[in-house]
């Protein structure tokens, strides 16, 4: 499972290098679609499963990914978004923040992978935890590959070089698998040995903030604000026969 989302985003990486100018033009499409789909896959299946049977204080926890996210992109500048909020030159510096609060949203995301067996032990409605598992690993999956080609084509911007841009893109697909790991050990330490939901909490806090913010970006502009609604009402509907159960 961790293998698929690590390959994946290289592959996306490696893609949009060499188609770079298609990919660039379609990129607005490319995010709100993603974007339709993330929140459909939330508000249908992870977030119903997560409060099930759960306590109200779960709620603090999906309260902090949204805060969490804020605070990140103070680092990122909105590049999980889809674009970077930064203009001119971008110094060696700036990159490094820019990747460092990048790679700690995509590790926390990863965080709650490997722990729902405990998870689904607690949720008799999850009959098999590997299928919620697929579930939540799409739902990143669809989150995080957009991402690699905005990344690849920020760096492309900035002109990188090749190495450097690599890897960059290496580290970037393996936070979320890292992020799982870690997320696995700390579930067996004592004190964080219920903190499967928590853990997922805060990932889709992190995620409601991202979706949410994009498609009311998208709504609010003035600019092809009907090829927006289209895109998005498609990437709903998409998300809905794909993952219906």
């Amino acid at each position: 499972m961790i293998e698929v989302l690590f390959f994946s985003v290289l592959t996306v990486g490696f893609i949009t290098d060499i188609l770079y100018k298609k990919i660039e033009k379609y990129k607005p499409i490319i995010i709100s679609f993603s974007v339709a789909l993330v929140l459909t896959l939330l508000c249908t299946h992870v977030l119903p499963e997560l409060f099930f049977n759960e306590s109200n204080q779960l709620g603090y926890y999906l309260l902090a990914g949204f805060i969490i996210q804020i605070l990140l992109e103070l680092l990122s500048k909105g590049i999980e978004h889809g674009h970077v909020h930064l203009h001119g030159e971008v110094s060696t510096k700036e990159l490094i923040v820019i990747f460092i609060g990048l790679f700690i949203h995509s590790f926390i995301e990863g965080m709650p992978i490997n722990t729902f067996d405990e998870l689904g032990h607690n949720h008799p409605i999850i009959e098999n935890s590997n299928s919620f598992s697929w579930i939540y690993l799409s739902t990143i999956l669809i989150h995080k590959l957009p991402i690699a080609a905005v990344l690849i084509i920020f760096l492309n911007s900035i002109n990188l070089n090749f190495i450097k841009k690599f890897t960059l893109l290496i580290i970037f697909a393996l936070s979320s698998p890292l992020g799982s790991f870690f997320g696995e050990y700390i579930t067996h330490l004592d004190y964080f040995i219920n903190w499967s939901s928590n853990l997922l909490a805060i990932s889709c806090g992190m995620l409601l903030h991202i979706t949410t913010l994009l498609i009311f970006e998208d709504h609010h502009q003035s600019r092809g604000k009907v090829k927006n609604i289209i895109t998005i009402s498609a990437g709903i509907i998409t998300g809905i026969l794909i993952f219906s159960t």
